[in-house]
């Protein structure tokens, strides 16, 4: 129900919040057989993330209207008010936490929506974390999100191939994103592809605009506020 209120308020994002879910569910998976993360993504861990990662923009709900649904390019102050959106949505979460400390999933939950635009490199928000100072849950939610980001129509872009998205989110290895994620991401790539497309818009599934990967390269990291 809060992720509905929170999508409620941004019409444009149509099945966002099930291919969320559904990309979450398929890195954990792949974590929870290789690499290193294998100790930490139980089956609890696994379920919490899927169940909760729905809620990782709910801190939504207190952007006013002009800002939150502005069909173009925000400003450098408008912008900062979007970013307060992870803030929000930690306070929200966390008052849940603290009148139900024993259930976990709201601790996913309030990591994923308060640390899901930190970036791997420090360079992101509201913290300025960085490596495994960033919760796992939030790492891996960051690159299910900026693919749906990419791959998806807004008003004030076209929705991006699953081909640039997929070099955009290789590029950002290291950098913008966990670098183990971005290999369980490389290898799934063709999977995260078929939900994209079983879940589309129904602009996107009626044929919207590509662009290429020079014009990809310009995207200004806004569209993933």
């Amino acid at each position: 129900a809060m992720a509905r209120l929170a999508e409620s308020r941004d019409s444009d994002t149509g099945a966002h919040l099930e291919r969320i879910r559904e990309y979450g569910r398929l890195l954990t998976g792949e974590l929870a057989q290789n690499g290193p993360y294998q100790d930490q993504v139980d089956p609890d861990f696994e379920r919490s993330v899927y169940l909760t990662s729905p809620l990782h923009d709910i801190g939504k709900v207190g952007i006013r209207d002009s800002i939150l649904q502005k069909p173009g390019k925000l400003t450098r102050e408008e912008f900062d008010i979007m970013k307060t959106h992870t803030e929000m949505g930690r306070a929200t979460l966390e008052d849940a936490l603290q009148a139900h400390p024993n259930a976990k999933f709201l601790r996913v939950a309030r990591d994923i929506a308060w640390c899901h635009h930190e970036r791997y490199d420090g360079g992101g928000y509201p913290r300025g974390l960085s490596n495994t100072e960033i919760p796992l849950s939030a790492r891996i939610v960051s690159v299910c999100d900026v693919y749906d980001a990419l791959t998806s129509e807004r008003p004030y872009k076209v929705a991006f191939s699953h081909t640039v998205a997929t070099q955009e989110i290789a590029d950002g290895r290291g950098t913008q994103f966990d670098p183990h994620i971005v290999d369980a991401f490389l290898r799934l790539e063709s999977q995260f592809n078929r939900i994209r497309q079983s879940l589309a818009d129904t602009s996107i599934a009626a044929g919207a605009q590509f662009r290429s990967k020079q014009e990809a390269r310009s995207v200004e990291p806004v569209i993933c506020s």
